[in-house]
């Protein structure tokens, strides 16, 4: 450590013995800034303030029905593009900036000049935009900053109308491109539907649906024709064995067909039937309930030809009656089975028809399946098309009532008094400083090329030759008293060097240095 002390102690008093250079390399080096700090011109700064309200009644009244916008990405889009080349050149246009580019050159290097000048700070989540500009001349500072904000504004709301009367002359012409894609689309689906209609798929279901309902009355119509099959044929059976009662009673019993009446013996005849359907079936029968009905029937009419003849009336041919009826209900009996053989034959048609089709089937729907698909899509997004249109004309008629966006201008752009910089005050400290540290710096460099020891151990430690002793200086009066005197014009230097910074201080202070250019000049 005493060692780094006597190092550090030799290099000071090293570096003191060309103090004078020191002291005139900072005279120059601070004289020369400080002149050209004091020759910097002065540079006037204007700003305006704006505050941006985004928030309108009319917003949560038309929320989900008009076009809602992104207002804080489009002001933070408007700051950005506020700099471009169009705005700077109507910016040089409105202060005639303009008139002093004569070459394209200096027009570029004045748009260049402009861009780095102007300063946009924004407070995003308070809504404040702060625009700034500095120059020599203040009223074009105020203009260029008074030319910005309308710009601003102007941009905000012109932008807006402009992209909303694009974004619907965008959309009519999609609506009138999908509108007729949908009018193609229903005509190719009416007449596909025109085309297959027989085999198209109904509210019921397609053929495999109307196949199994087709065979499912097939079967029921077998069922009808098999019953009416039997029905017939024992009204045939009836009819034929009451002929037969009736022609056997006319020839065995002569007598007896006076005595006794054709429907007494039909009664027996039928009667006889009855005990020989009982014995194989029972009373739910269909033979066995028909039978008991017909018998009912007979008897009522024989009361009726026995009351009739009881009142005096003329004999009646009551077994021709019973034979005719019974002839009658068997012929309506081979109707209604022919009628039943008809619908089943063309059920049987409709199925050979129906599985015929079922090879062509798949096809047909999967091309109704796509004509289907195309018309929803078509009507889906004209439908949205025409949703969005009235949603952006009800938007524009919301910007035409009230803006969405209002500009309140906090602080108007000003014409600036007094100068904003340059920081004369504090350049004049960093060029005294810089003075100061570049004279130190030279005596030190100076004494790296001319070493001096004060000391026999760093002597002996620098050189590598041993050192067998050391001579005292003696310092005389007139010696002494010259020493005195150096130091003395030397601190004097120095402290007017201070003196002249003191009072360049002091001018700047009290705004002196317009009144000094002008003397100068």
């Amino acid at each position: 450590m005493k060692d780094l002390i006597n190092i550090i102690k030799n290099q000071i008093r090293s570096a003191w013995r060309y103090r004078w250079y020191a002291m005139i390399a900072a005279w120059l080096i601070a004289i020369v800034g400080w002149a050209a700090v004091f020759a910097m011109p002065d540079k006037y700064e204007s700003n305006a303030r704006v505050f941006v309200d985004t928030e309108t009644v009319l917003r949560p009244l038309l929320k989900g029905l008009a076009v809602e916008t992104n207002l804080a990405q489009r002001l933070q889009l408007m700051t950005r593009t506020l700099l471009s080349r169009k705005n700077l050149e109507k910016v040089m246009r409105e202060t005639d900036m303009d008139h002093d580019a004569t070459t394209v050159a200096e027009k570029e290097r004045m748009l260049e000049e402009l861009k780095s000048e102007i300063s946009i700070d924004t407070q995003r989540r308070q809504n404040f935009y702060t625009i700034a500009y500095s120059a020599k001349d203040p009223y074009v500072t105020k203009k260029v900053v008074e030319t910005l904000l309308n710009i601003f504004v102007e941009s905000a709301l012109g932008d807006t109308r402009v992209e909303s009367d694009t974004a619907q002359r965008f959309l009519e012409q999609q609506i009138r491109e999908y509108e007729s894609r949908l009018v193609e689309a229903e005509n190719r689906l009416t007449d596909f539907k025109r085309k297959y209609i027989d085999t198209l798929p109904g509210q019921d279901g397609g053929v495999f649906a109307r196949l199994q309902a087709v065979r499912a009355t097939l079967q029921d119509l077998k069922l009808e024709l098999k019953e009416a099959r039997i029905r017939r044929d024992e009204l045939r059976r009836q009819y034929e064995a009451a002929e037969r009662d009736e022609r056997q009673r006319r020839e065995t019993e002569g007598r007896l067909a006076v005595a006794t009446t054709p429907g007494e013996q039909r009664i027996l005849a039928l009667e006889k039937r009855l005990d020989d359907l009982l014995l194989r079936y029972t009373e739910a029968h269909p033979d066995v309930k028909e039978a008991r009905q017909t018998i009912a029937e007979l008897q009522k009419q024989e009361r009726e030809i026995q009351e009739s003849q009881a009142a005096g009336g003329s004999d009646v041919n009551v077994t021709s009656i019973a034979v005719e009826e019974l002839k009658l209900a068997y012929r309506q009996s081979e109707v209604t089975l022919t009628g039943i053989r008809v619908r089943t034959n063309e059920y049987k048609k409709r199925i050979e028809v129906l599985r015929e089709k079922l090879d062509t089937l798949p096809q047909v729907e999967a091309e109704l399946k796509k004509l289907n698909r195309d018309y929803s899509i078509n009507k889906e997004t004209y439908e949205q098309l025409v949703q969005r249109l009235e949603s952006a004309r009800m938007s524009e008629q919301a910007d035409e009532a009230g803006d969405n966006v209002k500009f309140r201008v906090i602080d108007p752009p000003k014409v600036p008094l007094v100068p904003a910089g340059p920081k004369r005050v504090i350049f004049s400290v960093v060029i005294l400083v810089l003075s100061l540290a570049a004279g130190g710096g030279l005596a030190f460099l100076i004494a790296q090329f001319k070493p001096v020891y004060y000391d026999t151990t760093l002597l002996r430690k620098g050189t590598q030759i041993p050192v067998l002793g050391q001579v005292s200086r003696v310092w005389t009066s007139s010696v002494a008293m010259k020493r005195r005197l150096e130091v003395s014009a030397f601190v004097t230097v120095g402290a007017m060097l201070v003196t002249v910074f003191g009072a360049i201080m002091v001018i700047y202070s009290i705004g002196l240095r317009g009144e000094i250019i002008a003397l100068i000049k």
